[in-house]
């Protein structure tokens, strides 16, 4: 287990995010659970020397849920901002009557 250096931190003590194995995440499941329930800490699980997931409460959680929906939501808009401003190819009635098989 070592803490994370987090922007804003003097030392990596000072930081609440550690990075754990999940070897070392499994066998200290119940206190690494409580922890973060109790906003001591938030955990990056690392496997074979790659972080792999993180493990945070619930309401950091519910935090990032809906920011990444309002994040996804604008992303929506301007896609569909940027669709209204290109033209729409102009044909005729008569290339609508021929393409349609009127």
């Amino acid at each position: 287990m070592e803490h994370v250096m987090m922007s804003g931190c003097v030392r990596p003590e000072d930081s609440s995010v550690l990075r754990m194995t999940t070897t070392e995440t499994i066998d200290n499941f119940a206190e690494t659970v409580n922890r973060v329930a109790d906003g001591e800490n938030q955990v990056i699980l690392n496997q074979d020397g790659k972080d792999v997931a993180a493990i945070v409460n619930i309401e950091e959680y519910l935090l990032l849920a809906r920011v990444m929906e309002k994040f996804s939501d604008r992303i929506d808009l301007e896609a569909i901002r940027a669709g209204k401003k290109e033209a729409a190819p102009k044909i005729t009635v008569a290339e609508l009557k021929e393409a349609l098989g009127l």
